[in-house]
């Protein structure tokens, strides 16, 4: 079996239920959970949708950025990121280090059902179309940093198990000396 990686990124989009399966990921590597979102709202001294609204999506990107950066060389950790860390530009060195990179792949509707109407997603409170628009600009992203794994209709336990799956298969290509 091949070593595991000392970092495992969890990507998606919003409910895509990155926070619940990197909780059980993590208790079952005995890594550190990351929740970047969580570290930020502690930095800041306030919720998302509260930075969003003071100051803006320019201002919240370039918080978000500051973690990254701050939690990169963590090892045995489990990283669970927001779900426009990725699209963002100048996060880009963070998800092309090599670590192992997960994709929660989540439709839209579910993305949705999951998310309800909650107040700390600022971005969902757009308008349908622009939150449609929103979703499918960041799936080629996601799809191209992190191995696609499938949320809809599952538990968050089944996804981990998947993942716990991928990882100590004897033929994953996750890691950067296997990469070819």
């Amino acid at each position: 079996m091949k070593t595991l990686p000392e970092r495992i990124i969890l990507i998606g989009f919003m409910g895509s239920g990155k926070s619940s399966v990197g909780r059980i990921l993590a208790d079952r590597l005995g890594y550190e959970l990351v929740d970047t979102d969580a570290l930020l709202e502690e930095r800041a001294g306030a919720p998302i949708a509260e930075i969003f609204r003071a100051q803006g999506e320019p201002a919240f990107r370039a918080l978000e950025s500051e973690v990254l950066r701050a939690v990169a060389d963590r090892r045995r950790s489990v990283i669970a990121t927001g779900g426009g860390a990725p699209a963002h530009p100048p996060n880009r060195d963070f998800f092309t280090r090599g670590d192992a990179i997960f994709h929660l792949r989540v439709s839209l509707e579910t993305a949705r059902e999951r998310a309800g109407e909650k107040a700390d997603r600022p971005l969902l409170a757009q308008d349908p179309e622009a939150v449609r628009r929103l979703y499918q600009g960041r799936q080629p992203v996601y799809e191209e940093l992190g191995q696609s794994v499938d949320t809809d209709g599952r538990t968050p336990a089944a996804v981990a198990a998947e993942i716990m799956r991928l990882l100590r298969s004897p033929r994953r290509n996750l890691l950067p000396e296997e990469s070819g």
